[in-house]
C-alpha cells in the first residue's frame, strides 16, 4: 500500500514538474514576445517624448539633400528633407538633420545615434539584415557621367571595362561597378563631390550615379554630360531607414509616405528642390 502511494506521490510530482517547466516555457516566450513589443513600440513614444526627430543623410545628393548656402547661411535642403520635415510636423515633433557619410549612416542608426536615414538609400537585402525599411518612395535609373571631350569615345559599358571609375562608398552602384568592372580602376568615394572633381581633373573616365543627381551636377559643370547609352543596372529605389524592429514607428512613417505619395505631394516636393537647385546654379 505505501509502495502504491509512493508511485501515485512520485507520479504526481512528476507532472508538476513537467507542468511547472511547460510554465517556464510559456513565461520565457511570453517575456520575448513582450520584450520584441517593447522594442517595437517604444521608439515612437521615445521620438515624442524627446520632442525631437534626428534623421541621418548625406547631404552630397542634389536634389534629394544638398548644402545650400545663401546670404552667409549653410543649409541642408533637398525633398528627402522635406520629407523628413513633414513626418515630424505629423508627429507633432522638431526635426534636426545630422549630415555624415553615406557609408555611417547604418552604423549610426544601430547605435541609436540617429531615429531614420533618408538619403536616396535602396532597402537592398544586405542592409535589411541591419534595419528596416519602408516601402519605396522614389525609383530613378544610373547613369553614367563623362567628359564630352570622351564622349566618341565612350560608346557603351565595354568602353570603360579597363577605365578608371568612380562612385560613392557603400552604394548600390559601387557594388555593380565591382561586380560588373573587375578589370576597372575603382575609386569609391565618401562623397559625390569627391568623384566629380576626379572626373574634372582627369583622374577618372566615368562616374556611375542615379540620373537625376547626375543631371544637377554636369548643369553646374560645362565640360561634363550624361553618357548616350543605357546602363544595365537595376533601377534604384529610395525607402527610409529605421532601426529594426521598427514596430509602430515603422508603420506610422509608412502611413504618412503612402499619404503623400497617394495625394501627389512627394512628386511636387520632387519638383520645387529640382527648380530650386537648377536656379541657385544659375545664379
Amino acid at each position: 500500500m505505501k509502495k502504491g502511494l509512493l508511485k501515485l506521490a512520485l507520479g504526481a510530482m512528476s507532472i508538476l514538474a513537467l507542468a511547472a517547466c511547460g510554465n517556464t516555457s510559456e513565461t520565457a516566450d511570453s517575456s520575448a514576445t513582450d520584450s520584441v513589443a517593447t522594442t517595437t513600440t517604444d521608439k515612437l513614444q521615445e521620438i515624442k517624448d524627446s520632442g525631437k526627430l534626428v534623421m541621418g543623410t548625406s547631404a552630397d545628393y542634389p536634389p534629394y539633400e544638398w548644402h545650400l548656402v545663401k546670404d552667409g547661411e549653410d543649409k541642408v535642403v533637398g525633398f528627402d528633407i522635406d520629407i523628413a520635415q513633414a513626418i515630424a510636423d505629423e508627429l507633432g515633433v522638431e526635426l534636426e538633420v545630422k549630415d555624415m557619410d553615406f557609408d555611417g549612416l547604418i552604423p549610426a542608426l544601430s547605435t541609436g545615434k540617429i531615429d531614420m536615414i533618408i538619403a536616396g538609400m535602396n532597402p537592398t537585402e544586405e542592409r535589411k539584415q541591419s534595419v528596416d525599411f519602408t516601402d519605396i518612395y522614389y525609383t530613378q535609373k544610373d547613369v553614367l557621367v563623362i567628359r564630352k571631350e570622351d564622349a566618341a569615345t565612350i560608346t557603351s559599358e565595354d568602353s570603360l571595362k579597363t577605365a578608371a571609375l568612380a562612385t560613392q562608398k557603400a552604394t548600390i552602384q559601387e557594388d555593380y561597378l565591382l561586380e560588373n568592372f573587375p578589370d576597372a580602376e575603382i575609386q569609391s568615394v565618401p562623397k559625390w563631390n569627391t568623384a566629380i572633381m576626379s572626373l574634372t581633373t582627369g583622374k577618372v573616365d566615368a562616374i556611375l550615379m542615379v540620373e537625376t543627381v547626375a543631371k544637377q551636377f554636369v548643369s553646374q559643370n560645362d565640360t561634363l554630360m550624361i553618357a548616350e547609352f543605357d546602363v544595365q543596372s537595376d533601377p534604384n529605389e529610395s525607402a527610409i531607414a529605421v532601426a529594426k524592429n521598427g514596430g509602430e514607428f515603422l508603420n506610422t512613417v509608412n502611413d504618412i509616405l503612402t499619404e503623400m505619395k497617394d495625394s501627389g505631394k512627394i512628386e511636387e516636393l520632387i519638383q520645387v528642390n529640382t527648380q530650386l537647385m537648377e536656379d541657385n546654379t544659375a545664379e
